[in-house]
């Protein structure tokens, strides 16, 4: 299997804000949504091998769902578009994991190098999201309303995050149903991740 490229914009947000994205959101044609309790763990070894990667391991529960993903940083650009090549595959554990995604098109070595170890869980992030399928034309993505709670330690701060994810189809349609979404709502971009806020608690 190839490399998937996760392509997505995110943004800062209210409680309000996400209600009034998800008024916005009930407007576009094609669009349907359902809820998932989502419990996230990161995972790094003990020296950082993949923070000095800029890479992120994380083992999530959706619902009753687990899954392993690895994330390898690509580009970010200013107007909040995210993109990142992203591997991930059901597992339980993180070892478990490991061993699966280099069949998913993960980097082998890097996988067989982080699987030395020893890992540590470094934060996690415990969220509900509203995620709402939406189509136009041959494009296709989610929007995702995030809200919930990081945690470092004994430390925690609050989550609350838009995220608009691109499936398929056209990408300037994309792109487009983003600029349109972020100036309804007068949106500001977030430009790091929930793993790059919650290390910094």
């Amino acid at each position: 299997m190839n490399k998937t490229m996760e392509k997505e914009y995110k943004w800062r947000a209210t409680e309000d804000t996400l209600g009034q994205a998800l008024l916005w959101a009930s407007s576009c044609i094609g669009s349907q949504s359902r809820i998932v309790h989502m419990q996230s763990r990161y995972f790094d070894t003990a020296d950082g091998l993949l923070r000095a990667q800029q890479a992120a391991l994380r083992l999530r529960k959706e619902n009753n769902n687990s899954v392993c993903c690895l994330k390898l940083r690509n580009e970010n650009t200013p107007d909040g578009l995210r993109a990142h090549e992203e591997y991930q595959c059901a597992a339980q554990s993180v070892t478990e994991g490991l061993n699966r995604l280099p069949e998913k098109g993960a980097p082998a070595a890097l996988c067989a190098q982080v699987l030395q170890g020893p890992l540590e869980e470094i934060c996690a992030v415990d969220f509900r999201r509203c995620a709402v399928l939406i189509q136009q034309g041959d494009m296709v993505c989610e929007l995702a309303l995030d809200q919930g709670t990081m945690r470092r330690g004994d430390n925690t701060a609050p989550l609350c995050e838009i995220e608009l994810e691109y499936v398929a189809g056209s990408e300037q349609a994309f792109r487009e149903l983003a600029a349109d979404l972020a100036a309804t709502l007068s949106l500001v971009p977030e430009p790091d991740s929930k793993l790059a806020r919650a290390m910094r608690l």
